[in-house]
């Protein structure tokens, strides 16, 4: 029997918009419990970023087409943590088979929690929640992403210079980043003058920049850690007049966004494997509910049967490799 792609969005959270069905469409029933069993969901706000449609949920199609199972897309499409806290929320108490959430804010903590006492298997992926319960995080090692950037931005700076950092100041995957690259710096002449918080959103990371700008006149250069920061630095040095003379690391975005490192705008971006760990996600769930491991003996409620942690690694794409990067990426 040919097994049928099932992908559904949907949105739980009242304050969320519904977003477009694809695939199979959604059907309410009395025993939620009984119809979601092969049903999955992946949560997050932002939920229509265009990195996460041109990437993770690329991934989320292909896994859901290999196992045979259905992947519901659930979440706010705008930045509304307590809308996505709330989805979450939702979502567990439907009783799916599994769900991965993003995470964005420690204050999801008691959300993934509850999923797991309701006997709801939760990962996390691309940013994690160490002090959940969640059973494994799948995604990039955020400490490292700060030690790459730190180190694309000493090379950059030949080793001396003011440097300003843009965040989720919160999120703990941020954190890490952001302790990576402080490390890193130590002990040579780059120094860190402000660390911002840029929401997750390019408009806020455009406004922080300029003031950053204003506020620091030798600012040399800017490292950003979410998605959205690129955008917002590159846009605030294009109006004040700053391109090329301030360094810039950050995070990847969309494809025309690595002209940016060709035209030497942008000096290094951090590429995450985004469809690697959101395709491990949903194996990892699916091997949770269905490999059969045992690990002496002891069954699920005294150990998981998958890791606790995947690393899914790094690539760096600097003007040393930019043109070989953008020729592949066009196939």
């Amino acid at each position: 029997m040919v097994r049928k792609l099932r992908i559904i969005y949907t949105s739980l959270a009242i304050t969320a918009l519904v977003l477009p069905t694809v695939g199979v469409a959604t059907r309410t029933s009395a025993h939620p419990t009984r119809s979601l069993s092969n049903t999955y969901y992946w949560i997050s706000q932002d939920s229509t970023l265009p990195l996460f449609v041109a990437h993770d949920q690329v991934a989320i199609k292909v896994v859901a087409k290999q196992l045979g199972i259905s992947i519901r897309i659930a979440g706010p499409t705008n930045i509304d943590l307590p809308g996505f806290i709330s989805t979450i929320n939702q979502v567990c108490a439907l009783h799916p088979a599994g769900v991965s959430v993003v995470g964005w804010d420690p204050s999801e903590t008691a959300a993934v929690n509850q999923c797991m006492a309701e006997g709801v298997p939760t990962v996390t992926d691309d940013a994690d929640l160490p002090a959940s319960k969640r059973l494994t995080f799948i995604g990039t090692n955020w400490y490292q992403i700060g030690v790459t950037q730190a180190q694309q931005m000493i090379q950059a700076l030949g080793g001396k210079g003011e440097v300003a950092l843009l965040s989720i100041i919160n999120a703990d995957n941020m954190k890490q980043a952001v302790a990576g690259f402080t490390a890193t710096i130590a002990g040579t002449g780059v120094k860190i003058v402000a660390s911002q918080d840029d929401g997750g959103d390019a408009t806020q990371s455009a406004s922080r920049t300029a003031a950053l700008l204003a506020a620091h006149p030798n600012l040399a250069g800017i490292a950003g850690f979410d998605a959205e920061s690129g955008t917002g630095i590159v846009r605030a040095l294009t109006e004040g007049g700053k391109l090329g003379k301030v360094k810039v690391t950050t995070m990847e975005q969309t494809p025309a966004f690595f002209n940016n490192v060709k035209t030497g705008v942008v000096q290094a971006v951090i590429v995450q494997k985004r469809e690697l760990f959101t395709y491990y996600a949903f194996k990892m769930l699916y091997d949770y509910n269905h490999s059969g491991m045992v690990i002496d003996g002891l069954g699920k409620q005294f150990t998981s049967p998958i890791p606790q942690n995947i690393d899914t690694g790094l690539l760096v794409v600097n003007k040393s490799d930019i043109d070989q990067f953008l020729a592949h990426m066009s196939h």
